[in-house]
């Protein structure tokens, strides 16, 4: 089965990039193929990758309801796989699923259910699955996997931002899925380091900050240009540590580098 990675974390805390960047690692420093899904409404991954997304999960649910979909001669079940399998961009080191806008008020049980399924096939399939997801956390109980081996929960180093995280925790062990850990991020800390306010509220609140990643002036310049995460240098910063962060938490098993990445 997959070592499945999803990142959670409220919108403009970096969580999108942070999964990118995750993505990069295991594709190019391992040398392991990805099943990246990108379940963030805002459906940002796909050009943090350097890909532009035509076709989202929300658009084959919308035309199944509408009755706007031609099955040509297929059976619903049988178009929606079909439909799936020809939304994924399929790069060599990996492959995309975008989500795209949250649901309606319709039902989506059905077109859920065989999504589910697909990704269920999808986890036998690949060493590793990457999701980007809402803060809400939405698509892990309804549309993905139902196991999660690493839930990361990222935030902006303010006292919001830690409140959210406190919020997530509590979402994340009312979810009827599997999730082995859970870990908790500052992203964009400043050199001056965590504000002593922050440390009393997170003293409070209980949370145990597993990582700390600082602002980084290569990955804003690398956004702010549009460029995809593959650009940014081997040598930065916030990279080597993603690096070591994932190789005290991936299993050793699957830290082995292979000599190609084939998907």
């Amino acid at each position: 089965m997959a070592f499945n990675i999803a990142v959670a974390g409220k919108g403009g805390t970096g969580k999108s990039t942070l999964s990118a960047l995750i993505i990069r690692y295991i594709t190019e420093e391992l040398g392991k193929p990805v099943s990246a899904v990108d379940a963030d409404p805002n459906a940002s991954l796909g050009a943090l990758l350097g890909v532009h997304v035509q076709n989202t999960i929300a658009d084959i649910r919308e035309e199944i309801l509408e009755k706007k979909a031609d099955f040509a001669g297929m059976s619903k079940e049988r178009y929606i796989e079909y439909a799936i399998e020809e939304s994924i961009i399929e790069k060599e080191k990996y492959d995309l699923l975008t989500m795209g806008r949250p649901e309606g008020p319709k039902c989506y049980c059905y077109v859920n259910n065989l999504l589910r399924k697909y990704m269920d096939k999808v986890g036998t399939t690949y060493p590793f699955v990457v999701t980007d997801n809402e803060a809400g956390m939405e698509h892990i109980s309804r549309r993905t996997t139902n196991n999660v081996d690493l839930l990361l929960i990222v935030s902006e180093p303010t006292v919001v931002g830690v409140l959210t995280i406190h919020r997530i925790l509590k979402l994340a062990d009312s979810l009827p899925v599997s999730i082995k850990k859970k870990l908790c991020i500052l992203n964009r800390v400043p050199k001056s380091g965590i504000h002593e306010n922050l440390q009393q509220k997170l003293e409070e609140l209980g949370i145990e900050i597993s990582s700390i990643f600082p602002f980084d002036e290569e990955v804003y310049d690398t956004a702010a240009c549009g460029a995809s995460v593959f650009e940014i240098s081997r040598e930065n910063d916030l990279y080597v540590k993603i690096g070591k962060f994932l190789q005290k938490h991936i299993p050793v098993s699957l830290l082995e580098k292979s000599s190609g990445v084939q998907v």
